[in-house]
């Protein structure tokens, strides 16, 4: 074998060895951005499985500490229920400090904390939150489930590699079978293939570049011998490589547009589970907890010398006797029937709170005491005058005791003073004959 033959069959490998290299270089490429994008879309999920498993832990820690206060365990019992019964969630305990009290649902976890935590494993994202009664009570834990994330993961992992794979072996079956032909009709045609081999090399090194071909301008290409079979072979495999690569391209943006859909879906649920920590779900009253919130707010120091705030706090007349006597469905119709007049019957500027069971308070910024006691009788005497049908020729009426104050920004330390006062007044209303309005006369 002369040199010319050599140098033809060293160029041939060359030329191989390059398209499969490339071929694999440009599909590494493609795997590395499409599992940088898989991990940004792991982390962000981990982050808003965190933040909702916050928000919920959040908004179910107050209604077990009122159950707890009730010893209403049949519902903190069905409230652990609901929680596993999520997809998310796999375990959740209700555990008492010295463990006298457990209650568990689903996968049981047991752990005493201090403040809420957040722990991560392989498998869980483990959130806890103290519950507390007068005092420290016990603890409260979720164990939320990452296996359908690792689920996914493996699952987009595995497809990605089945499919390089077969590109890789295309591209070295091809490279192959390419340089066999080659490798046959060298020594025939040994002058004759050095030109086209070196079009063939140049854009191989533009394929490497990632430059688009134009394989009309391959020359030999209406040759019916193995330099028109090769050329018309590389036009084919260059064909492939850049549509495998366009290919690509639009699977990273459609997984990039499908990760923006979904960070928009969570972003949307969990300015809904802020609604709901804010708001009571029987009455859809703000909670106590949002109450204090906008206590803060409206007796920040800006507002000290501006606003005066009138307090309204009223309380069910003999609630647990209509919760005896008729039920306590008929108990949850009163309290709904008494938040929607609530909320009928006040400016949109007020704050209405359902402050504990049967319990309700309102503030009525930018007004006077005058105004105040007014509206407080006005609430009273609708509901005293209201008849609530029962069924079977049975019917309930409803009274409430009222108390009444404003807020004193000079002596008032925080809105706290205020409602106490109120408190005060609602007390001597209910043990002066209840079905009235007390307005306190403190000072402070």
């Amino acid at each position: 074998m002369n040199l010319s033959h050599k140098f033809i069959l060293v160029l041939l490998t060359i030329v191989v060895s390059i398209v499969s290299l490339l071929t694999y270089l440009n599909i590494q490429e493609d795997k590395n951005i499409l599992n940088s994008a898989l991990e940004k879309r792991v982390t962000l999920m981990k982050k808003n499985l965190t933040q909702n498993a916050h928000y919920t832990i959040a908004y179910y820690k107050d209604e077990i500490e009122n159950d707890l206060a009730s010893m209403n365990l049949s519902h903190i019992v069905k409230i652990l229920k609901q929680l596993v019964d999520r997809d998310e969630i796999e375990g959740a305990a209700l555990i008492n400090e010295d463990k006298s009290m457990q209650l568990f649902e689903g996968r049981p976890y047991q752990r005493q904390v201090k403040e809420l935590t957040t722990e991560e494993t392989k498998n869980n994202i483990i959130i806890a939150t103290p519950i507390a009664l007068s005092k420290h009570w016990g603890t409260l834990t979720l164990v939320y489930t990452l296996d359908p994330l690792h689920q996914e993961i493996l699952e987009v992992k595995d497809d990605l590699t089945k499919k390089i794979e077969h590109k890789i072996v295309y591209a070295t079956i091809l490279g192959v079978v390419i340089f066999i032909l080659f490798a046959i009709f060298s020594l025939a045609w040994a002058k004759r293939l050095t030109s086209p081999l070196l079009v063939l090399t140049d854009t191989a090194k533009k394929i490497a570049n990632t430059e688009i071909i134009d394989n009309n301008a391959l020359q030999y290409t209406d040759r019916q011998d193995e330099v028109g079979v090769l050329t018309n072979a590389f036009c084919e495999m260059s064909t492939k490589l850049q549509n495998s690569y366009r290919n690509l391209k639009e699977l990273n943006e459609s997984l990039e547009e499908k990760i923006k859909e979904r960070t928009k879906d969570l972003e949307i649920r969990q300015e809904e589970l802020k609604i709901l920590a804010a708001t009571d779900s029987m009455t859809k009253l703000y909670n106590r907890r949002y109450f204090t919130e906008m206590c803060i707010g409206m007796f920040s120091l800006e507002n000290r010398m501006i606003e005066e705030i009138g307090v309204i706090m009223l309380d069910i007349d003999n609630f647990k006797y209509i919760n005896d006597t008729y039920g306590h469905q008929q108990g949850d119709k009163v309290i709904i029937f008494i938040a929607n007049l609530l909320r009928e019957h006040t400016r949109k500027s007020d704050v209405i709170c359902r402050f504990g069971g049967e319990e309700f308070i309102l503030l009525l910024p930018h007004t006077s005491l005058q105004y105040t006691i007014q509206h407080a009788e006005n609430i009273r005497s609708r509901i005293a005058s209201y008849t609530m049908d029962l069924g079977d020729n049975k019917t309930l009426s409803v009274t409430v005791s009222v108390g009444v104050s404003m807020v004193n920004h000079e002596r008032d330390i925080d809105m706290e003073d205020a409602i106490k006062r109120t408190d005060r007044a609602l007390y001597e209303a209910k043990n002066s004959g209840k079905n009235r309005v007390v307005i306190s006369d403190e000072k402070a």
